[in-house]
């Protein structure tokens, strides 16, 4: 059905300003299913928005804009163009400000904002929350291409649709004295090269005016900064001059938390660090636990096995913080672990029933995985064949030698928005680590039933590639990445977008959900060419609590690090289909409501600890979507 938008048979189009009819403009219903195309609203009365003084005309070939395009003859202020939708400038001066309070539909403004060669800029954006599809550009440069330089490029382009409340963006320019360097009132000047000098004040000295002259005081050299820290420096002026440093969370102190200038001119003690650490949790007296040496876990994902003839996939091997194992630190703060520290629990008495994970592990956010330990006194519908709009198709474009093909079908996604699709991140970062692939080496797929189905698909490359900044590789923790597409997927009766959850966080209640993915991934030649008749199919999975998870791989002789971030499920009995979510990947969806139900995407497949095999019964671990939700949307605009 066409949208209201063509319900009727012609609108009066009019100057704003002028409120004289020019002429009608009859929207049409012209794409493959019937709906109202947003493509012609440019000849609704949309087009005489920004018009102070319109051309005449009753969109005939005699009129004048229908022969030179022009439709306005004068253009409100800040507005210019043929059909006053291009508005803009270059703004040079050391601060100020850029306003769009309102815009026509279709419309695209670019400023260029400079300040003083060779410094920063300093800028505060604020948009419109209520705007789905319009958006803004910010490119470090003096143009939409730009990547470095002392000036900034804003580009604002609004959808076909409707239009609302604009953005403003406040800037000044940044130089290094706007940090106030200088200690003890000492007056900061900048140098040819746009480095500050300190002038002190007498009885001052040093780059940052941080010495003492005083005949009864010993002066010592500047400290480093701390890293993942700061530093206080107290009593500069008197004979006891130390320094008191702290770390933010996670990080905890490794070393002393003071130094203190001594009379030779010399810092006591060592300079201290700033390490990740977790605060041990705390448990009750009736549980046993054993401290596991840091040792990051060896986990594949699906995409592993692509890599496993060749020399591409390495180890996970540096220092701490970048994904490998924790640089050796013995001096921990007491009741603090280091960097995936694993604990184990136990009862300390069979007459105890149990409750929580058996195994926690230090996670890179600071916080343990699995559930929290207790010991309490006791005795020991066929959807197989439903064609899900918003699932896409992610291909990965292979190196050289590691496989015989170019493009490989890689993982299940969602589609969230005209521009954004969300997958695991596993999915997209090379093997181990954290750096994102290249967009040239992804595409995208949507309206994909069949492998080799050719109709109302749609092949769209990625612009960007965005990884959630807590993704552990290592332990699969935050397994969740946003594709910006290049072009806007164009919605259809087999291609639109999914709900999001409704709230941030929250506890999962539904009992069970619908999985869709590929029955086995498929080898082919490009995006275009998919020889076989796979089909994307549907599952029904029973939600269980993490420690089914938890407790099924321990019996498999793999421990694992469950985490407030994840799901566990399995295959319910009375499933239509088999669909194999370790091997194939997959999104999993959840109705909201009972009558009327709308569609939620609940989760991700992340990882399963079998992936040659398609045991229903085996739990697989699954992104929880829920925790991510106001990250997705910051990212989708």
């Amino acid at each position: 059905m066409c949208r209201s938008c063509c319900e009727y048979e012609r609108i009066v189009c009019q100057c704003p300003s002028q409120r004289d009819k020019v002429g009608y403009a009859v929207p049409c219903c012209r794409n493959d299913v019937h709906q109202c195309d947003p493509c012609i609203i440019h000849q609704g009365c949309s087009v005489f928005d920004n018009c102070k003084r319109c051309n005449n005309g009753t969109w005939e070939a005699r009129d004048d804009f229908y022969i030179s395009g022009s439709y306005c003859r004068e253009c409100r202020q800040g507005w210019s163009g043929g059909n006053c939708l291009t508005c803009g400038g270059v703004v040079r001066r050391a601060q100020g400000h850029v306003v769009l309070e309102s815009y026509p539909v279709n419309s695209r403004c670019d400023w260029t904002l400079h300040v003083s060669s060779g410094l920063t800029m300093d800028l505060l954006l604020c948009i419109s929350d209520n705007q789905p599809y319009s958006h803004v550009e910010v490119r470090d440069g003096d143009n939409q291409n730009s990547s470095s330089g002392d000036s900034l490029h804003i580009r604002f382009v609004s959808d076909g649709y409707n239009n609302y409340d604009g953005f403003s963006a406040t800037f000044r320019e940044i130089s290094a004295c706007s940090s106030d360097p200088c200690m003890n009132g000492g007056i900061c000047s900048l140098d040819p090269v746009k480095e500050f000098q300190c002038s002190c004040r007498g009885g001052f000295s040093g780059s940052h005016c941080e010495l003492s002259e005083s005949k009864n005081h010993t002066s010592c050299p500047p400290l480093p900064q701390l890293q993942h820290g700061s530093s206080q420096l107290l009593d500069p002026d008197g004979e006891k001059m130390r320094v008191e440093y702290f770390c933010t969370h996670p990080y905890v102190l490794s070393g002393s938390s003071e130094r203190r200038c001594r009379p030779d001119g010399s810092w006591s003690g060592a300079q201290p660090r700033c390490i990740r650490a977790c605060r041990e949790p705390k448990v009750s007296k009736l549980v046993r636990q054993k401290v596991m040496k840091p040792q990051p876990p060896s986990r594949k994902s699906p995409l592993h096995r692509l890599y496993s003839s060749s020399s591409l996939l390495t180890s996970s091997t540096g220092a701490e913080g970048d994904g490998g194992a924790p640089a050796v630190v013995t001096d921990v703060p007491a009741g603090f672990h280091l960097l995936y520290t694993s604990i184990e629990y136990q009862c300390s008495s069979p007459l105890y029933q149990y409750s929580g994970s058996t195994r926690r592990t230090c996670l890179k956010t600071g916080k343990w995985s699995g559930r929290h330990v207790s010991c309490s006194p006791g005795e020991g519908s066929n959807r197989s064949e439903t064609r899900w709009p918003w699932h896409a198709a992610v291909y990965h474009h292979l190196p050289p030698g590691v496989d015989e093909q170019v493009w490989q079908l890689v993982c299940s996604g969602a589609l969230v928005s005209q521009v954004g699709v969300v997958v695991p991140a596993h999915c997209v970062t090379e093997p181990g680590q954290t750096v994102p692939l290249s967009s040239a080496q992804l595409r995208v797929v949507l309206g994909k039933h069949h492998l080799r189905d050719g109709r109302r698909i749609q092949h769209l490359q990625v612009s960007e590639v965005l990884v959630h900044p807590n993704y552990d590789p290592d332990v699969f923790d935050s397994d969740l990445a946003v594709l910006k597409l290049l072009d806007k997927a164009k919605i259809s009766e087999f291609i639109s977008p999914v709900c999001l959850p409704r709230m941030q966080g929250g506890e999962v209640t539904a009992q069970q959900a619908f999985i869709t993915g590929w029955s086995a991934p498929h080898q082919h030649h490009g995006p275009t060419a998919e020889p076989g008749s796979r089909v994307a199919q549907t599952g029904v999975v029973e939600l269980a609590d993490v420690a089914h998870c938890e407790r099924q791989y321990s019996q498999q002789g793999i421990p694992v690090s469950i985490s407030d971030n994840m799901l566990c499920g399995r295959q319910h009995p009375t499933s239509p289909s088999t669909v194999c979510p370790s091997r194939t990947g997959g999104v999993v969806l959840v109705p909201d409501g009972e009558s009327d139900p709308v569609w939620e995407l609940l989760g991700l497949v992340s990882f399963g600890y079998d992936l040659q095999k398609c045991n229903p019964g085996l739990y697989t671990v699954y992104t929880r979507v829920t925790n991510f939700k106001n990250w997705i949307e910051k990212n989708i605009k």
